[in-house]
């Protein structure tokens, strides 16, 4: 993809526009939501597959324990 270069302030031509500056915006939280939802889309999936992957975790560990006794 071709970088976009800034509008011009013409109405006509390839970088028409009027011009503006960027708006600083504040930080979502759902910004901080980790590193689960980026992958997965939404936080209620993300929740969901750490709750998967925690009991899949419990379940190997507890079956860890009780091998190496």
């Amino acid at each position: 993809m071709a970088f976009k270069q800034p509008n011009t302030g013409l109405f006509v031509g390839l970088n028409k526009g009027h011009v503006v500056t960027k708006k600083e915006l504040a930080p979502r939280p759902s910004d901080r939501k980790g590193v689960a939802k980026r992958k997965l889309g939404t936080h209620k999936r993300a929740k969901k597959k750490r709750g998967e992957m925690s009991s899949v975790l419990r379940k190997v560990r507890s079956g860890a324990g009780e091998k190496k006794k």
